[in-house]
């Protein structure tokens, strides 16, 4: 999932275009996967509406600026006169989830729409095995592999979500000097991916027919890179190879301090893989045991480690919580540093809603939604606290859930960003949810 980020127009006058025709002194462009750019508004705002998954063109949007609609062409663009200074826009299309932004400021904006439900990913079956015979493990005991695929960038994206059915991801190679492969079969998203193997010795503790008192310790890993995947294309023979001993080090978590009140702490330890995505080990970390055995950047060709540290209410799901991301980190030492609070004072309702104080952020904004429907997402661009529900959009009837969140992202300027170019810059996240009923 992307984490998204009051005219006075009495007298405006309304153009659409597809393209520079002399009216604009900027020329209207698409920011790549949306932003704001350009300069401020100065008599003239070009907005573009397009697809998040697909960034195609959407036309016949629904943008509303201050007190003044229109709609998209078929370049997915609105060009609205007689502007001036920040605005509060209002977009809306078809299935998608409606965007409001407050405060925006830009001659050139662009808004890249989320589905209106929840999506299933497209996915595809991938088998292999893993030789395991040159481990040696004690009697009583087996190895066993759990092969995991590497994700895209994006936090929430439902392509990282897929889940390899009956467990088939995880194998064992058998016990002691047994030479039956370690085969899988595991479920991936599309694009370029990596398949990433842990490696356990499993104590059987004596009792090979009772699972629950055994014990699982990681002693190795294994890699396959540049593996290009096509949703709903099986492919076979996709073979991991282990990871050498000497290309293993032990990376430990430095959780800092997270907020008051936020007691169930964890992390995942992630790794860049560049075209190949990024490889989240799926193993948490706690403060009470923060270390864990991973490859080397250099055994699966990565460019950094990657933080991923979270802090929750205890609460299931959490109600308040705290995110903290780090990226391109290149020592053995992962440093969560500084947490954003959550939301102090945040209140929201059907009509309207406040989205509370916290120290450091650099936006706050609050997404609705019921079950898998994603009713709307608002964000504050300027500082604005008070948020009053678009006519534009109907909440239905029924409990609804408020999250209101607030983003640091140190660097990143409010008038000039690219959510594609400056996504590196977003580095903490912390939510308070609320009920509506």
């Amino acid at each position: 999932m992307r984490t998204p980020i009051l005219g006075y127009l009495l007298t405006a006058t309304i153009l659409t275009a597809c393209g520079d025709d002399g009216s604009s002194k900027v020329p209207p462009r698409v920011i790549e996967g949306g932003g704001i750019s350009d300069g401020p508004i100065d008599g003239v705002a070009n907005i573009y509406v397009i697809d998040d998954k697909t960034r195609d063109p959407i036309a016949g949007a629904t943008v509303k600026v201050g007190t003044v609609e229109g709609t998209t062409d078929a370049t997915g663009l609105f060009v609205i006169e007689g502007v001036k200074g920040p605005q509060t826009i209002v977009v809306k299309a078809g299935t998608y989830r409606p965007e409001m932004w407050i405060g925006a400021n830009g001659t050139n904006m662009t808004f890249d729409l989320e589905p209106g439900t929840d999506l299933v990913a497209p996915k595809a079956t991938l088998t292999g095995s893993i030789d395991l015979s040159s481990i040696i493990v004690p009697m009583g005991h087996l190895r066993v592999a759990i092969v995991f695929y590497s994700q895209t960038d994006d936090l929430g994206d439902p392509d990282n979500e897929i889940k390899t059915a009956d467990d088939k991801n995880i194998c064992s190679g058998g016990g002691m000097n047994n030479p039956m492969p370690c085969a899988f079969t595991i479920d991936t998203r599309g694009g370029k991916i990596a398949l990433v193997a842990a490696v356990y010795d499993r104590n059987l503790n004596g009792t090979p027919t009772d699972f629950t008192d055994d014990t699982m310790t990681l002693i190795r890993w294994a890699y396959r890179g540049g593996i290009t995947v096509t949703p709903g294309v099986a492919q076979s023979g996709q073979d991991l190879t282990l990871v050498d001993v000497g290309m293993m080090n032990n990376v430990t978590v430095d959780f800092g301090t997270p907020p008051t009140g936020l007691g169930t702490v964890g992390a995942l330890i992630g790794m860049d893989l560049g075209a190949d995505g990024v490889f989240q080990i799926g193993l948490f970390r706690t403060p009470t045991d923060p270390t864990l055995l991973t490859p080397k950047l250099a055994a699966l060709t990565a460019t950094g480690y990657r933080l991923t540290a979270i802090a929750g209410n205890g609460t299931d799901p959490a109600t308040s919580q705290s995110i903290v991301l780090r990226r391109s980190l290149a020592t053995t030492t992962l440093a969560a540093g500084a947490w954003l609070t959550p939301p102090s004072g945040a209140t929201a309702t059907r009509t309207s809603a406040n989205l509370g104080t916290v120290t450091g952020a650099t936006v706050q904004s609050i997404e609705y939604t019921q079950g898998t429907a994603n009713l709307l997402n608002v964000t504050s661009f300027d500082g604005s606290s008070e948020v009053a529900i678009p006519d534009l959009v109907a909440l239905p009837a029924g409990a609804i859930t408020a999250t209101i969140n607030a983003i640091g992202a140190e660097g990143l300027d409010v008038t000039d960003f690219s959510l594609d170019a400056d996504k590196d810059k977003l580095s903490q996240v912390s939510a308070q949810t609320i009920t509506i009923n």
